[in-house]
């Protein structure tokens, strides 16, 4: 490292400082109304976020803030972000926030250097991107007592290699993680690598996985999830359909909502993202039975672009009152053999 990379992380460390960004949620407070918690039901918020440069932590703190208060502000006790939240962070890089204004990402970087890619900027920022969203995250999910799945941060490993990684905080303190495994041909020519397994989590309320975009596009992650008892499955999703597609959408979470028989959670990153036009729409999902329209659908945005929030209550107990009455036929045999040749490898390459 020369003395200016030296100089860069100096002063990404300073501009990350955990305790400057807890001191300044703190001051905006937690105190809320809310309802009273039903025993079996959790009240879930999808957040549809329009994109923008944060080029400070306290911009991206308060815009956090403001999104999460007015879900708790609405009952909501499991708070979802979308796809590459975290990515809004990009503009802490000194110099690259007005770049990106008129640029596409890959363009910014090309003035920087020909063979510089994008995992290689996420490399940099990857400690100040870290402090940040998890500082921010934590301190919220603690403040005001709730779940909170953070969307996901492109993050290095230990390693060097960057994944696409999703988290959840909890008000107990703990962050889940969960690396995309299906990455879009754009991230493999970005330089990010998949993950190669699928956890489920213990949570107060609930059993969660949390795939990652790409991944609700195959049938196979939300079987395994399911088979490690999977009750909510959450879904960040920053999909490049423009104009929208709604057939094409039709492919993600609701199908495979019912091919499980969980409830599904996406919260959908829309807008100008680093000079690709994206849409989607936020969404609750659960079985076709268990929902009001019989139409697999609690809650859903009213377009596919501009900003909001949806809310609807998600009754587990009636989940496993249906499953024990609709049994799935599964074939763990069959399952056995193939599945971990995909997810110990196999896709090493890229897009699965």
């Amino acid at each position: 490292m020369n003395l200016r990379e030296i100089g860069l992380q100096m002063m990404l460390r300073y501009r990350s400082r955990p305790g400057r960004i807890q001191r300044r949620l703190r001051r905006r407070g937690f105190r809320h109304k809310s309802r009273t918690p039903q025993v079996g039901v959790v009240r879930a918020a999808a957040v549809q976020l329009e994109f923008r440069l944060c080029e400070t932590a306290d911009e991206f703190a308060d815009l956090i803030y403001d999104r999460v208060r007015e879900a708790v502000g609405e009952g909501a006790e499991l708070i979802a972000l979308p796809e590459d939240t975290a990515t809004l962070l990009v503009g802490i890089m000194p110099g690259l926030g007005p770049l990106l204004h008129t640029l596409t990402v890959e363009q910014a970087l090309g003035q920087i250097g020909e063979d510089v890619q994008v995992a290689d900027l996420f490399r940099i920022l990857g400690n100040a991107t870290r402090r940040i969203y998890e500082t921010t995250f934590q301190t919220l999910a603690t403040g005001f007592g709730v779940h909170i799945a953070a969307g996901s941060a492109m993050l290095p490993g230990t390693d060097g290699r960057v994944l696409n990684i999703g988290h959840v905080f909890t008000p107990e303190g703990d962050v889940l993680r969960q690396a995309k495994c299906h990455l879009l041909p754009l991230e493999v020519d970005w330089g990010l690598v998949p993950g190669e397994d699928l956890a489920v989590h213990d949570t107060s309320i609930g059993m969660i996985g949390l795939p990652v975009c790409m991944d609700a596009t195959y049938f196979e992650t939300f079987r395994i999830l399911r088979l490690q008892g999977a009750e909510i499955v959450l879904v960040p999703i920053a999909d490049q359909e423009y104009p929208y597609n709604r057939w094409k959408a039709l492919r993600g979470v609701w199908p495979r909502v019912q091919e499980s028989q969980v409830f599904g959670v996406q919260a959908a990153l829309v807008g100008d993202v680093l000079g690709m036009r994206l849409t989607g729409h936020a969404g609750i999902y659960a079985p076709l039975e268990l929902t009001p329209n019989g139409d697999g659908m609690l809650a859903i945005s009213s377009a596919p672009e501009g900003e909001t929030i949806v809310v609807a209550d998600m009754d587990i107990a009636a989940l496993q009152h249906y499953r024990q009455e609709h049994p799935l036929e599964l074939n763990a045999a069959l399952y056995e053999r193939y599945i971990p040749r995909i997810y110990s490898g196999f896709w090493r390459g890229g897009a699965g």
